[in-house]
């Protein structure tokens, strides 16, 4: 099954749970009594934010921009299921690395406190398989809930409250995709200039809509 985050020339997302577990054991390494993976993963400054981008392929685990487009500072780690949930009785309790996404600000800022329920944390958690059945590109791009996932309210729900459907995501991934392709084409002068130019105008295009 295709995944909706990536492209053709895109690493697959998998393996991300254990990864995590790495930059776990990373952080503890030099602090062992840490317990808020949030605080140390999401600080710009050390390794162990690069450590977690890395887990991530450098991409955003809810709509697919990758580092390619937006700066590493612009990336965030989200809380999946919010840290003000009454699930947790304390702030260390949300800040475990299974509990931690990477998100560009977009979609972090717009996820926002949106509630993530035992009941569908399967179906929306990033790092598992089913979010790629509940999501999908259409013929434009776009991204668009599945025939599944539009039976599902807590998918329509989180689709409208990200906005995954908007026009900046349909850019990003098709920016995306030209930059692989010029990466494949680099000893073709000719199409690699052509390539890089089209990329600079839809580049220009994004950051006028993101501001």
């Amino acid at each position: 099954m295709d995944d909706y985050r990536r492209t053709k020339y895109c690493i697959p997302l998998e393996g991300i749970e254990e990864r995590k577990k790495e930059v776990k054991q990373s952080v503890l390494k030099d602090h062992p009594r840490a317990k808020d993976m949030h605080t140390y993963v999401s600080d710009n400054s050390t390794k162990y934010k690069h450590e977690f981008m890395q887990a991530y392929h450098f991409k955003c685990a809810y709509c697919g921009v990758s580092i390619d487009l937006i700066p590493k500072a612009t990336f965030e780690i989200d809380h999946f299921v919010n840290q003000k949930s009454e699930r947790f009785t304390s702030k260390k309790d949300a800040g475990t690395i299974d509990n931690l996404v990477l998100a560009c600000r977009d979609c972090n800022h717009s996820k926002n406190a949106f509630e993530v329920t035992e009941e569908n944390e399967d179906d929306l958690n990033p790092d598992k398989e089913n979010i790629v059945a509940n999501f999908s590109r259409d013929d434009m791009f776009y991204i668009v809930p599945s025939e599944s996932g539009k039976a599902k309210p807590s998918i329509t729900g989180f689709y409208e409250k990200l906005h995954l459907g908007s026009e900046i995501h349909r850019i990003d991934y098709l920016v995306m995709s030209m930059i692989g392709l010029q990466k494949a084409l680099k000893d073709k002068e000719t199409e690699y200039v052509e390539l890089s130019n089209a990329i600079n105008i839809l580049k220009r295009k994004r950051n006028l809509m993101s501001v």
